[in-house]
């Protein structure tokens, strides 16, 4: 399957072709902020000697709480090269700001596509198949990803190829060149991540933890994206810690869950109750159930299949049996992320540009740096 960047002549550029970028701002014309959730700031830039759009991501190297972290994302996600991993395109520092260009994920994350009441089975496989096969990828070079989650799988234009992003929060099995079974790291700025990270990642026992470990957190993935919310999000951190130690995890809501066929919804709103319907009204196959909560979220790392295995599973294998080749055609009425106005100007300021737009243009520029993307 071909993934594609959008191009702002309707052409198109394939992400199998990895295209060379220049290292220089006045090249890059900022065509629109991105509409997401992230810590850094988010644009949507055009090439200008080619006219191409590319994403990219603006980083306050004087804000971040640790430069190697950040460093450390680039340097490994150049060194990797898979159709399902976001590559970096170009990166360079402009002032106090790290420039970071990425291809445009025309239709934004996986999470944003599951709001507000989840996404297909079928949508589902498409999206854990193209999961997995970064998976496979990492786990044999002896990277442990420890970060996905719905808003780290990238969705392209214009068949939905998912693109698996978040590394600056992996770690390697590899010390001192020799593969560890299992690591002890603790991850650096675990925050975002700890309602999908593995038990055992978050005990910090003795026995470590090893690849498995990204297979829990796709299944937390799978009932974040099944049900359309952030698992865990209303609990307490320390309850939810407690949940996942006592092997107490979510699931996919659908009409075998007794709880919501039980759940009353007289005094929830017009918005929540329909959302409960849809749970009600759907039945996903004892196939999925088995993936998800059987295998993925087996408290039990040993009895966690691999990434390779899991690619073999009925669940996944569905896919070649439907009639549907793609992600995009199985979710009604998508479209591409929506996005604020258009910016008349480029980063650096044209001398060609009058006073007033320049003025307007860096006063729009000074409202978007206090917007948030995670």
């Amino acid at each position: 399957m071909n993934a594609l960047i959008h191009k702002s002549n309707s052409k198109t550029l394939s992400l199998d072709t990895i295209p060379t970028l220049e290292s220089s701002q006045h090249l890059y014309q900022c065509v629109r902020q991105m509409k997401c959730q992230s810590s850094q700031d988010m644009f949507v830039v055009k090439h200008k000697p080619t006219g191409d759009e590319f994403a990219l991501r603006r980083t306050n190297l004087e804000a971040v709480e640790s430069l190697e972290f950040v460093v450390n994302e680039i340097k490994l996600t150049c060194l990797l090269k898979h159709k399902n991993l976001l590559p970096i395109l170009c990166s360079f520092v402009s002032g106090c700001q790290l420039w970071t260009i990425t291809p445009l994920a025309r239709f934004g994350s996986a999470s944003d596509l599951s709001r507000p009441s989840g996404l297909s089975e079928l949508a589902l496989a498409f999206i854990v198949r193209d999961v997995l096969s970064a998976l496979v990828y990492l786990h044999k070079r002896g990277i442990i990803h420890r970060s996905v989650r719905g808003s780290h799988i990238l969705v392209t234009a214009p068949e939905g190829r998912c693109l698996l992003s978040g590394l600056k929060h992996s770690t390697s099995c590899m010390i001192d060149g020799k593969w560890q079974t299992a690591i002890h790291h603790y991850p650096s700025h675990p925050e975002p991540n700890l309602n999908w990270l593995a038990p055992e990642v978050l005990e910090q026992n003795l026995l470590g933890y090893n690849a498995k470990s990204d297979i829990y957190s796709l299944g937390i993935t799978l009932c974040e994206l099944s049900n359309g919310c952030v698992p865990f999000e209303d609990v307490e951190l320390t309850e939810m810690l407690l949940d996942k130690l006592t092997a107490h995890f979510p699931r996919p809501l659908d009409s075998t869950c007794q709880e919501i066929c039980d759940l009353s919804t007289e005094e929830m709103s017009q918005e929540i109750r329909h959302k409960y319907e849809i749970y009600r009204n759907r039945t996903f196959s004892q196939s999925f159930h088995k993936f998800t909560i059987d295998l993925c979220l087996n408290f039990d790392p040993l009895l966690r299949p691999t990434a390779s295995e899991l690619l073999d599973h009925s669940f996944v294998k569905q896919i070649k049996k439907s009639s549907h080749n793609n992600l995009i055609s199985l979710i009604p009425n998508i479209k591409p992320l929506d996005c604020v106005q258009p910016l008349k100007n480029s980063f650096n300021g044209d001398s060609s540009s009058s006073d007033d737009n320049i003025a307007k243009s860096n006063a729009c520029e000074e409202s978007l740096n206090d917007w948030n993307f995670s």
